[in-house]
């Protein structure tokens, strides 16, 4: 009688954990792949419906009016960032080279950095740094980060190429991981269904 408790206790927990496991990397969204915010990509989320990325402006390093409409057309996650910042100095080489295997007309990564000083410690860290497949833009006055309701740094967000926010992930990441490139490359492909 006891090994039978045992057996049945024992196929309750296998339950359990296959159930769980299941829901691994599972997406609210019945439109996004099972299992496409899972590994690396665990803690990004998709909208139920995607969201108009904002109209509000940013600068160039040499001071120009810049907006993500600049970039319609090409699917771009946008990384917000500091120099002061640890975490986002830790993914920046992973974001340098996900630009170096993805970047093309259909995908760019956007830096805007949220250094309040100016945008010269941000260009002078990329160039020391060897972070050579990035460009940033300075977020003056944050009105971006205030925009898109981002309180943490970093914060990536990915929009698509018709201008909308599908989805973010708060924190670092791994985004020269194959899970991030599977993420990128789903966005990229359902631009073209």
């Amino acid at each position: 009688m006891k090994n039978i408790l045992i057996y049945v206790i024992a196929s309750i927990a296998l339950c359990i954990g296959v159930l769980s496991f299941y829901n691994l990397g599972n997406t609210p969204n019945s439109t996004i792949p099972q299992g496409l915010t899972a590994g690396a990509m665990k803690r990004f989320t998709f909208h139920d419906s995607p969201k108009l990325a904002p109209t509000a402006l940013f600068q160039d390093e040499f001071g120009n009016a810049a907006s993500f409409s600049d970039h319609k057309g090409k699917v771009i996650l946008v990384n917000l960032w500091a120099t002061w910042c640890a975490p986002c100095i830790k993914e920046m080489p992973d974001l340098n080279e996900l630009q170096k295997s993805l970047g093309s007309d259909q995908f760019e990564v956007v830096l805007l950095t949220e250094n309040q000083d100016g945008i010269e410690s941000s260009l002078k860290f990329l160039k020391d740094n060897n972070i050579s497949h990035l460009n940033t833009y300075h977020d003056t006055d944050r009105k971006i980060a205030r925009a898109l309701k981002s309180n943490a740094l970093p914060t990536s967000i990915l929009i698509n190429a018709q201008g909308y926010e599908v989805g973010r992930l708060v924190g670092p990441a791994d985004w020269n991981s194959g899970d991030a490139k599977a993420l990128i490359n789903f966005v990229i492909q359902s631009q073209k269904l």
